[in-house]
């Protein structure tokens, strides 16, 4: 497979459409609102033969943890393979591309459709509560809400998974 990196502002019109046929058809939704409500970011395009068959996009969030500076996060969205290119290896091989593009942040944040996927990739499920911070304060997550986390070369040794953690407001899914 081979990897592109793609800024948001400059992808063409044609690799646009190609994430958005990717995303639905892993997602089994529509999902340009997504897509719309996230960037901008840096986007990771694997394609074999020419054909885009796996992708992520990492966007800058902030993390929140009581006892530690806010936390730049190189924050990963919309993690998709092909459906007939599921289970070859070439999620993987994205995710593995992208930590060195997420160094310039103190972490990495991702919120998992498989924990199990990114646990073999050394991220870490956050155990503590999560939270939203917003203008009228900081709000609990639903319940149902679940971050995984890679450490970096820069996060705190004194990372506490057990302990709250927060992320900003936006649109559409918060986390």
């Amino acid at each position: 497979m081979d990897i592109q990196f793609v800024s948001s502002a400059d992808l063409t019109p044609t690799q646009r459409a190609a994430i958005l046929d990717l995303c639905n058809a892993a997602y089994e939704e529509e999902m340009s609102p997504y897509l719309s409500d996230i960037g901008p970011g840096l986007h990771a395009l694997g394609t074999v033969d020419g054909a885009l068959v796996s992708h992520a996009l990492l966007v800058e969030r902030w993390l929140e943890s009581p006892a530690l500076p806010l936390m730049r996060t190189s924050y990963v969205e919309l993690v998709a393979t092909h459906p007939d290119r599921q289970r070859r290896g070439y999620g993987s091989q994205l995710m593995r591309a992208l930590e060195p593009r997420m160094a310039p942040c103190v972490i990495g944040a991702l919120s998992p459709s498989d924990p199990a996927f990114y646990a073999r990739l050394g991220w870490e499920l956050w155990r503590g509560p999560l939270a939203v911070r917003t203008a009228a304060g900081v709000e609990p997550s639903p319940p149902d809400e679940e971050v995984m986390v890679l450490r970096l070369p820069e996060t705190p040794a004194a990372l506490d998974l057990d302990a709250p953690l927060s992320i900003e407001w936006r649109p559409g899914e918060v986390w």
